[in-house]
């Protein structure tokens, strides 16, 4: 299947926010969302979930659904940017019209939960899809100029590699050093593992892995790790990146960076721990489905093509 990938966002671009899975609970939210993107120069078109509300769902399975697949359609609209995670993004992925999106490829944005939807396109389409900041996490200007040049095609990490926020290459941790080449696929762990056994799960063999998690006490990060162990998927990869990983009340970041370091450390690919994405102010955006080469013992990554044309 020929990979496909969106047109590069251009400056006054037409970009439509939606919630695909929980929503936000304040209207000051949906503002302060929306003039990121008016501050960089794009128009913005809003779905029917982009409403204040309460609960886990940002409407029903039919409604998140269909705001999606309506700004598809729209001829007018270049990219579609999530406006937050949570839960749900899950449910609408067997109903989805995937013809339509490879007919007319378009840049969706999200992270989180959102990778659901970014493995279940790919798997289905090998459209490339962007884990970035949703809007409501997008307040640090490294975050948004990063997400912005890698949309516009810019150039952020073709070639020439990414460029990591202030310090935080000092919390980088190599566990197995190395140097790997091969595709972007991942995302937060807990939704990728729940793509098992479903037909919405890509094929790893030879990928760069990339993993992210918030909130999940060490114990689940080890039975999560275990089960893409025993699946084959952690022996497929070419590489495992994971980012900065944010630990659930009353535990360290240094027992989850235990936990991946004992997993790892006995695969014979690459891996290191603390790249900037994941639940963390200052993130890369990542293309899923680049070509991407990464040495783990310096902690680079190089995108090797452009991901829009």
């Amino acid at each position: 299947m020929k990979k496909l990938k969106g047109q590069a966002l251009t400056v006054g671009a037409k970009i439509a926010v939606i919630a695909p899975a929980s929503p936000v609970q304040s209207a000051e939210q949906i503002d302060q969302a929306i003039s990121r993107l008016i501050r960089g120069g794009y128009s913005v078109a809003l779905g029917a979930t982009v409403v204040p509300m309460t609960g886990d769902l940002a409407g029903t399975d039919y409604i998140r659904q269909t705001d999606l697949e309506r700004f598809w359609q729209d001829e007018t609209i270049q990219a579609i940017w999530c406006l937050r995670g949570g839960y749900g993004s899950l449910r609408i992925l067997p109903h989805l019209w995937f013809g339509l999106m490879a007919k007319h490829p378009k840049l969706l944005i999200g992270f989180s939960d959102i990778t659901a939807l970014e493995l279940g396109i790919w798997s289905q389409v090998k459209l490339i899809t962007f884990h970035g900041p949703v809007l409501t996490a997008m307040k640090s200007e490294f975050a948004q100029t990063q997400a912005f040049a890698t949309l516009d095609g810019g150039g952020q990490g073709h070639l020439t590699g990414l460029e990591w926020p202030g310090e935080s290459i000092t919390r980088y941790t190599p566990i197995r050093g190395g140097r790997a080449q091969g595709i972007m696929l991942g995302g937060n762990l807990t939704t990728l593992t729940s793509l098992l056994g479903t037909r919405f799960l890509p094929d790893f063999e030879g990928v760069i892995l990339f993993l992210e998690e918030v909130g999940e006490p060490a114990y689940r990060i080890d039975r999560m790790l275990t089960q893409l162990a025993i699946s084959g998927i952690l022996n497929m990869a070419a590489a495992v990146l994971v980012g900065c990983c944010i630990p659930t009340s009353g535990e360290t970041e240094d027992a989850l960076i235990a936990v991946f370091h004992e997993r790892l450390k006995a695969l014979s690919c690459p891996s290191g721990y603390g790249f900037p994405w994941g639940h963390i102010p200052e993130q890369w955006t990542i293309p899923q489905g680049v070509l991407a080469e990464v040495d783990t013992g310096k902690g680079t990554l190089v995108w090797l093509e452009n991901p829009v044309k």
